[in-house]
C-alpha cells in the first residue's frame, strides 16, 4: 500500500510513478516484494529527477507492508533566462523546476544570463555565491527605494554581474568584493555625492573597485 502525501497537481503521477518503480524487477524480485530491503533514499532521487517541482521528499516504510511518501512544492523566488532565450522558474535553494517566459516586473527577481552555458530541470540555475549576491542586492537596494528590473550576467563576465534600474542606468557589481559594502558605499554616493539632475542622466554608477565609485 502507498500513501502519497504531494501537491493536488503531483499527487497522481508521483502515485503512478512510485508505483512503477515498486513493480520493477525480475520475475518476483520487485521491490514491492522486498520492502524491507530498498532504498528510501534511491526512490526519492528517482522522485527528484523525474518531478523537478518537488522538494523536501520523504519516504518512510509502515511495516510490514506500506509506505508513506511526502512532499512539498516548490516555490518560486525568481527567474533566469539563458543567452538562448530559454526561462526558468527557480526556488530559494537556486534549482531550475520549471520552464517559463521572460518577465519584466520588478517584483520578481529576474537574472540574465548571458554566458554560453547548458542548463536543464533539477540544475542549480547559477552558483550560490552568485544567487546569494544578486538575491543580497536586490534586498538592499530595495531599502534604497532603488528598483530593479533585472541582474544580468554579461557574456564574458568572469565575477562581476550588474542592475539595471527602473530609471534606466546601470549599477556594476563585482562577487570579488562584499556586497553590503558596495551597496553602503552607494547609499552615501546617492544621498551626498550626487544632486537630483545628475541622477537623472546616469548612465552606470561602478561599485567594482573596493573604495572606489566611477560614474558616467
Amino acid at each position: 500500500n502507498v500513501t502519497v502525501e504531494a501537491p493536488d497537481g503531483l499527487r497522481a503521477n508521483v502515485s503512478s510513478a512510485v508505483n512503477g518503480w515498486l513493480d520493477s524487477g525480475f520475475w518476483k524480485l520487485t521491490k514491492r516484494n522486498n520492502i524491507l530491503f530498498f532504498s528510501p533514499d534511491e526512490l526519492a532521487s528517482q522522485l527528484a529527477k523525474q518531478f523537478p517541482k518537488l522538494e523536501a521528499i520523504k519516504i518512510s516504510k509502515d511495516l510490514p507492508h506500506a509506505l508513506i511518501i511526502s512532499a512539498g512544492e516548490r516555490k518560486p523566488i525568481g527567474i533566469l533566462c539563458l543567452a538562448d532565450e530559454r526561462c526558468f522558474y527557480f526556488d530559494k535553494t537556486g534549482i531550475a523546476f520549471s520552464e517559463t517566459q521572460p518577465s519584466s516586473g520588478f517584483l520578481i527577481l529576474n537574472i540574465i544570463d548571458q554566458r554560453s552555458r547548458e542548463l536543464k530541470l533539477g540544475d542549480e540555475v547559477i552558483v550560490q555565491d552568485w544567487l546569494s549576491n544578486i538575491t543580497k542586492a536586490k534586498e538592499l537596494l530595495a531599502k534604497l527605494d532603488v528598483n530593479v528590473s533585472e541582474f544580468v550576467i554579461p557574456a564574458d563576465s568572469f565575477d562581476e554581474f550588474y542592475a539595471k534600474t527602473s530609471e534606466g542606468w546601470r549599477i556594476l557589481f563585482s562577487n570579488a568584493t562584499d556586497i553590503e559594502k558596495q551597496i553602503s558605499a552607494l547609499t552615501i554616493f546617492l544621498k551626498e555625492k550626487i544632486t537630483p539632475s545628475q541622477r537623472a542622466g546616469l548612465q552606470y554608477i561602478d561599485l567594482r573597485i573596493q573604495d572606489r565609485i566611477y560614474y558616467k
